[in-house]
């Protein structure tokens, strides 16, 4: 199922799939087929990748973003593909440096892509440096915007309130009813890890002060997730700690612009206890209707997976909760989803439950109320990690990263264990992985 094609042979136009080579992959909710094209390696051009991200314009055009490194290591090059809509080929591939440091290649923490009414790009991504003495590398929230297709990019801003390296990551970017742009992230003081905010109405060329949405105790690597209403609510959500070390995903809202923020709701209380971070942070979007859509992961065990929940009171409560795919135990599971106009719901993961991990996806048709069976959309026999998702119409992209088998199985081995107190964790690298699409049609 691999194909070395180019991006516009599935072009996204018009709202649907222009070409030919569809392949129908079962049946999706009332006997209507999930139709994908062949996996395409999107970074043959640069020869790696990892920490896929991709967005559709509102002017339909298709984004897909991705870090790579010299010989697969640490020193990250952010790249970006860009398909016009109605195009049949992508744009020249752009690649971005930036001048603090490297572009992390962390699957939890990937590039963040959101677009304005006007289709323009913005991108919102971590760099690191490692220093000396320091058991984890320092990072900044970096920030560019693009009003060409990709083409050309402002030059980086720091989001935090400080252009010095410090403790933020797992992040998330959205933009407003108005075109103004929402960034949050984790950010650590005295040792405990916060959720944060700042906020731009001029197109990310100065950001506001940061205000913290809680200062409680926030699990320190596991990404945000933020959405913002038409009538300017937002939500963000995170996996909180609670009393006795359980790490429950919850969500907060203010509905005065992150000046002032609810409780947090847990959409289930898994009360799953585990004393460190599995790196699996939340999915959430809302949709034109105004219902707040969320998946997550749990390690709880008997009901450890992937699970969905949607909320149509403004995140004050949570029905048709439902596992995707769950079982006694699951290795961390990486979801995303996304959300249609016509009550189509999207989530897609890394299949945690069996021995190497498999890009997985399942469709709603009615709002997420009921999902159709799960597909299958990597290859056996590789490690495909880290999916994402973006609808555009009828149409569908999905993006991840893969590697071999042996690839994944020797990453795994070189992890270290920070259990121990004189470990030192590394800036992420690269390694073998490379980048897959699939385009389709709902």
């Amino acid at each position: 199922m691999r194909a070395r094609i180019g991006l516009g042979a599935l072009a996204l136009a018009g709202g649907g799939l222009v070409g030919g080579g569809l392949a129908g992959c079962g049946a999706v909710g009332e006997g209507r087929r999930l139709e994908l094209g062949p996996a395409e390696i999107v970074s043959q051009a640069t020869t790696n990748g990892a920490t896929p991200m991709v967005l559709v314009t509102a002017r339909g055009d298709r984004v897909v973003a991705w870090v790579s490194a010299p010989d697969g290591g640490a020193d990250g090059i952010l790249h970006f593909s860009v398909t016009p809509h109605g195009a049949a080929e992508p744009l020249p591939t752009v690649s971005l440096r930036d001048p603090l440091g490297s572009i992390e290649a962390h699957g939890e923490a990937p590039p963040k892509l959101a677009s304005g009414p006007d289709g323009s790009i913005a991108v919102l991504y971590a760099v690191g440096k490692e220093v000396p003495g320091r058991r984890f590398p320092l990072s900044a929230l970096r920030f560019v915007r693009s009003e060409d297709l990709g083409r050309t990019w402002s030059a980086p801003v720091s989001v935090t309130g400080s252009e010095e390296l410090g403790a933020y990551n797992f992040h998330a970017l959205t933009t407003g009813p108005g075109g103004e742009l929402l960034a949050t992230w984790l950010e650590a003081r005295q040792g405990k890890s916060g959720v944060w905010m700042s906020r731009s109405d001029d197109g990310g060329r100065r950001w506001s002060a940061p205000r913290p949405i809680s200062t409680d105790p926030a699990c320190p690597c596991c990404r945000t997730a933020v959405a913002v209403g038409r009538d300017g609510a937002t939500f963000v959500a995170w996996r909180h700690i609670l009393a006795s070390d359980v790490r429950d995903v919850v969500v907060a809202r203010s509905a005065d612009g992150g000046a002032t923020w609810g409780e947090p709701v847990r959409p289930r209380a898994h009360d799953w206890v585990f004393p460190g971070c599995p790196h699996a942070g939340p999915a959430m979007q809302l949709d034109s209707a105004g219902v707040l859509h969320l998946a997550w992961w749990t390690g709880k065990a008997g009901e450890a997976g992937v699970y969905y929940a949607r909320s149509t009171d403004g995140g004050r409560t949570f029905v048709d909760v439902q596992p995707m795919a769950a079982g006694a135990r699951s290795t961390p599971a990486h979801v995303q989803l996304a959300a249609a106009a016509d009550g189509t719901v999207v989530v897609a993961w890394d299949d945690g439950l069996s021995p190497l991990p498999r890009i997985l996806v399942r469709v709603s048709r009615d709002g997420g109320r009921r999902f159709g069976p799960t597909e299958v959309l990597s290859d056996e026999g590789v490690a495909a990690s880290y999916p994402v998702v973006a609808l555009f119409g009828d149409s569908l992209a999905v993006a991840w990263s893969q590697r071999s088998d042996s690839a994944h199985r020797a990453e795994l081995a070189a992890r270290p264990d920070m259990k121990d107190p004189k470990a030192v964790m590394r800036l992420p690298r690269v390694g073998q992985s490379e980048i897959f699409l699939r385009l389709g049609r709902l």
